[in-house]
């Protein structure tokens, strides 16, 4: 258990420091673009930019949320169970989140294919064409993300669970 403990750790330090550098170059983009407009410029490729960047900050962020389990729950519930109880409940849970997220990374995996077979160019910047698709790899990443934070959790439940049946 303590090997499982440690890999989310691991993984969630991870998202973290990927989640502090994009939140950095969304702050100072985005500053950038203020000042530039004030002189009648700007970046005509970084709103494009910042959207996207917004959904990957909302997957590195959901999965850290699941790492330190603050997603939303049923709390006020699960306090008037038993440890045993509120294990297998854990357990159940998990298990159905992670399926449910290994559903969503093959149905965005079957997207991000067929986009990026379609070669879509996202935004250029100069002679930069940058594809769509290098910016939707979130999708599937993001829920295979989830989905092992679900996964690790449910394998931690049920070790919890057979912990206290001995």
């Amino acid at each position: 258990m303590a090997f499982l403990k440690e890999a989310e750790r691991r993984l969630a330090a991870l998202e973290q420091g990927l989640l502090a550098f994009l939140l950095l170059v969304m702050v100072s983009l985005s500053f950038a673009q203020v000042l530039l407009r004030g002189v009648s410029l700007g970046l005509l490729w970084a709103d494009t930019f910042l959207r996207h960047l917004v959904l990957w900050t909302g997957f590195l962020g959901a999965a850290l949320a699941a790492a330190d389990d603050k997603q939303f729950a049923m709390d006020a519930a699960l306090r008037l169970m038993s440890e045993r109880v509120r294990a297998g409940v854990g357990l159940l849970l998990h298990a159905l989140t992670a399926a449910v997220c290994v559903l969503m990374v093959r149905a965005s995996w079957t997207f991000f294919a067929s986009e990026k077979a379609a070669a879509s160019v996202l935004f250029s910047a100069g002679s930069l064409h940058v594809p769509a698709w290098w910016f939707q790899a979130i999708l599937p990443a993001g829920f295979a993300l989830l989905a092992a934070h679900y996964l690790l959790k449910a394998l931690l439940a049920a070790g919890e669970l057979r912990g206290k049946a001995a």
